[in-house]
Parts: C-alpha cells; sequence; structure tokens
C-alpha cells in the first residue's frame, strides 16, 4: 500500500520577515556579465526563485539562458538565511558546473540591501577548473531600492 503525503507549507517563518521583500520571482531586464578563468567573457539572462515554506531559510533557484538563442546555461539552488540575533546572510548553493559555494556578508542597517562574498568554494571533479575564491554581483533593482 503506497500512501501519499502532501508538503505541508508552514507559515512565513518569523528569522524571514526582515528579508521578506527578497520574495519571488527576479527576472533580468539587461543581459547579465560573466567570466570564469576557464571561459571568454559571456552574457545571459538570469531568473532567481526565492520562496519560503515556513522555514527559517528561504529556498533559492537561479537559472541563466543565453539572450540570442535561448539556450539554458547555468542552474543553481539552495538556500538564503539570516543568522538569529546578527544581521549576517548567508547564501549556500550548489551548480550545474560542480561548484559549491558559500557567501556571506551583512544586512544593511536599513534591512534594504546587503552585499555577501564567498566565504568559502568547492569544485569537484565535474567543475572545469579548481577554485580557490569568487566573485559574483548580484544585483536587484526595484524602484525603492538596489541589492547587491
Amino acid at each position: 500500500m503506497h500512501l501519499k503525503m502532501h508538503l505541508k507549507v508552514l507559515p512565513f517563518h518569523k528569522m524571514l520577515h526582515v528579508l521578506a521583500w527578497l520574495e519571488g520571482t527576479w527576472i533580468t531586464d539587461e543581459p547579465g556579465n560573466g567570466t570564469f578563468p576557464h571561459s571568454k567573457a559571456f552574457t545571459y539572462y538570469d531568473q532567481i526563485n526565492i520562496t519560503s515554506i515556513g522555514q527559517p531559510m528561504y529556498n533559492y533557484i537561479a537559472q541563466s539562458w543565453h539572450p540570442e538563442s535561448g539556450v539554458p546555461m547555468h542552474r543553481e539552488t539552495g538556500f538564503l538565511q539570516i543568522l538569529p540575533t546578527s544581521n549576517t546572510v548567508i547564501l549556500s548553493l550548489i551548480d550545474n558546473i560542480g561548484l559549491f559555494t558559500v557567501e556571506e556578508g551583512a544586512l544593511s542597517d536599513d534591512n534594504k540591501s546587503f552585499d555577501i562574498r564567498s566565504s568559502n568554494v568547492l569544485a569537484t571533479s565535474a567543475s572545469p577548473a579548481p577554485f580557490s575564491s569568487m566573485t559574483q554581483v548580484r544585483s536587484i533593482i526595484t524602484e525603492n531600492n538596489l541589492f547587491n
């Protein structure tokens, strides 16, 4: 006998209230620019989905595609959280090219932006090149605020 269980989405977790403005789907208006040590510069469109199921962290899924052909390029999934009793924001990710990254930073005093940098990078054997550190700039522009 097979029992079907359904995911129960819990109420929004109190730890995330300070980051509530992030929840939703973010899609680039203009192509982004990227580089890796093993490739030439490239452009891409990006869609980021930030969702809550009631846990003290957001689920984070990003996917990018080529701006002219629409061909899928990069995917990453992970979690975004803020540490209790602090303003430290952590983004933990795994991607489709064999990288695990942890990015950390501080939420601004007005709770409207944060700057995160890689604090830990692990490359698997599937990764095209070894990485010891990585810098990514993530910007979300809204009418009232800019998130870097």
